[in-house]
């Protein structure tokens, strides 16, 4: 019953379900093994205050699961409260003890990689003969518990090339078009050049001029677009307390030939709550939305900028903008590969977007946008706070 199934909750619900049935215990939980740390991590449990042990990690060798989990041995615990292995902050967590426990390895071929644990709140509940009907009851369960992680992880692996293959698409598509027609804009005016320069006058061949160099800088800001995009996947960087004034200054100095052409203004806070996050990349966050604010907003744009501290622990930043809105169904395209704010504009090359949602998610948080037509839009994104401070 338990290998047939290769669903990992499932498969540890029914362990453990299976264990209370036969050896009608108070509670059960399953621990395994972080590859990486070798702390033990409660994936799921039943009994009292089974909720609160959910979740709850171990350091190596801590408590009985992880004395089991790293001796590889067996183990009955007939009272806790003289036993020096026994872990007691999990009982003062739940507010309740249970004298007596029976912990099994989970093992798959030599290797262990958790326990699975049996408690029940009567003092030496447990005997020789119950040990021998849950170990083979461990057995099977570790050999399903790993079938059920080696589906995950394929599962896993799965969306991540699903991903990947969305990306070479995103990238194909990105130097099929938009970087072929400014190439080919570039190749006209250069041939153009060679065969008309002697009879050019000052004023036409530095038109011509201005217009390679305007196209060769549209060209360089795509290539570091898709570079951005392909790099944030993979790059490791440090989350640290952010100076988002400072960061938004540097975003609009960025930007401050374009709000100035289109008359913008912008309205900001006169501080930030403390948030956490990598400062080249919430720059990047500004100058897209900032940009897109400008761009699709009023006659002339007014931008507003703001946060909001949430009680999960995030911050939220927005940037408002007096445009004409976006329909529910164009919502639903945005943050994905080459949807534009305005596709018959046709202004930007679309990855502005995908680009923030990336490096948002890459730094814990989430992207967000709120639009109403003739309502202007609000676009928002979040990242976790750094304490009670302001900026």
């Amino acid at each position: 019953m338990l290998t047939s199934n290769l669903d990992l909750d499932q498969v540890l619900m029914a362990v453990l379900e299976e264990a209370r049935r036969l050896l009608n215990v108070a509670a059960a939980s399953v621990w395994l093994s972080d590859p990486k740390t070798s702390e033990l991590t409660c994936l799921q449990a039943v009994g009292p205050q089974s909720d609160l042990v959910r979740g709850w990690r171990l350091q190596p060798g801590e408590g009985i699961a992880g004395w089991v989990a790293q001796s590889g041995e067996a183990v009955i615990v007939p009272d806790t409260g003289s036993d020096e292995r026994h872990f007691k902050g999990v009982d003062r967590q739940i507010g309740h003890e249970n004298p007596s426990i029976i912990s099994v390895p989970l093992r798959v071929r030599q290797n262990v990689f958790g326990a699975l644990q049996l408690l029940d709140d009567q003092v030496d509940r447990f005997s020789p003969a119950d040990l021998a009907l849950v170990e083979p009851l461990a057995a099977s369960a570790a050999i399903a518990i790993e079938n059920a992680q080696l589906v995950q992880m394929l599962r896993q692996r799965t969306i991540e090339l699903e991903a990947r293959n969305e990306e070479l698409a995103a990238f194909a598509h990105t130097v099929a078009h938009d970087l072929k027609n400014p190439l080919a804009r570039i190749v006209g005016f250069s041939e153009t050049l060679v065969e008309q320069c002697p009879t050019m006058s000052t004023e036409e061949l530095g038109a011509y001029l201005y217009k390679i160099a305007r196209t060769g800088r549209k060209m360089s800001r795509i290539i570091d677009a898709l570079l951005l995009l392909a790099g944030v996947r993979d790059m490791q960087v440090e989350m640290q307390p952010l100076d988002m004034t400072g960061i938004i200054e540097e975003a609009r100095q960025h930007l401050a030939p374009e709000i100035e052409t289109r008359q913008a203004t912008l309205l900001l806070p006169d501080e930030w709550p403390l948030a956490l996050g990598y400062a080249p990349w919430v720059e990047e966050i500004w100058v897209n939305y900032i940009s897109n604010a400008v761009k699709y907003g009023g006659a002339p744009p007014h931008i507003e900028l703001g946060s909001e501290r949430q009680q999960d622990g995030m911050v939220r930043f927005w940037v408002k903008d007096n445009g004409p809105g976006i329909s529910p169904a164009a919502q639903q395209r945005l943050f994905t590969p080459f949807t534009r704010l305005d596709q018959v504009r046709g202004e930007g090359h679309g990855l502005g977007l995908s680009i923030v949602r990336r490096i948002v998610e890459r730094m814990g948080g989430k992207v967000g946008v709120e639009s109403r037509r003739d309502q202007g839009s609000l676009f928002t994104f979040t990242l976790p706070a750094a304490g009670e401070g302001k900026v």
